[in-house]
């Protein structure tokens, strides 16, 4: 792959980024888009895995778009990736009691991902704000803000997603 110089690399980067972002948005979910992404270009090997989390405070503005003042929310921060390369750092702010209990379990203990675990929940994502190349901001490609709903439309989750240049086949 090119090494991505000057104007044309940013041009292509961008145009990477685009068609990133146009096949997560037609997925199911965000990891099983990321599954087949890069299954077709042969990044990683294996499931979608976080690769790190850690919690704590959610920054204030993912918890104005959840909109669920007073109601228990629960926050991880992420990195997602297959075969050991990091995909994307995520945010993502949840409701508890909107899940039942194995998939409280399974976020708390487990490395599956967010939209994996709640894949039985038929969840769509209602895009929120989206940025590529430069204004994706440092070190992204891609980086989104989402809501998202189960099949009844109740919100599950807000999520702050930043996709790193290896999904692009970028060092």
């Amino acid at each position: 792959m090119t090494d991505w110089p000057g104007q044309e690399g940013a041009g292509l980067c961008a145009q990477g980024a685009e068609a990133l972002a146009q096949h997560l948005a037609a997925a199911p979910s965000v990891t099983a888009g990321l599954l087949t992404w890069c299954a077709a270009r042969g990044i990683g090997e294996g499931p979608v895995r976080v690769l790190a989390r850690s919690s704590g405070a959610a920054p204030h503005p993912l918890a104005d778009l959840l909109g669920a003042p007073g109601e228990a929310q629960c926050f991880r921060r992420v990195v997602l990736g297959r075969g050991g390369i990091a995909l994307v750092e995520a945010d993502n702010l949840y409701l508890p009691a909107r899940l039942p209990a194995a998939m409280r379990q399974a976020l708390a203990a487990t490395d599956t991902p967010f939209g994996a675990v709640i894949a039985p929940l038929a969840p769509r994502r209602e895009a929120i704000d989206r940025a590529f190349g430069a204004d994706a901001g440092p070190g992204c490609v891609l980086a989104q803000v989402a809501r998202v709903r189960d099949a009844r439309g109740r919100t599950l989750a807000v999520v702050a997603e930043r996709f790193l240049p290896a999904l692009l086949g970028r060092p």
